[in-house]
């Protein structure tokens, strides 16, 4: 039973491996800009999507 658990447990180990560290490998760290005409501007020539975080301390 013991070998069952640990055969199971070693493979969910091994699976989580390998789909994440291809991810981590192959990243792009992000590029923060502070001008949204910039932004939308490079949005818009590249096709991808844009990301728009707000914060307030209140």
């Amino acid at each position: 039973m013991f070998n069952s658990v640990f055969r199971r447990i070693s493979l969910g180990v091994l699976l989580l491996m390998v789909c994440t560290i291809p991810a981590l490998i192959a990243s792009e760290e992000v590029q923060w800009s502070k001008s949204i005409e910039e932004s939308m501007s490079a949005a818009k020539t590249t096709g991808k999507p844009m990301m728009m975080d707000f914060y307030t301390d209140w």
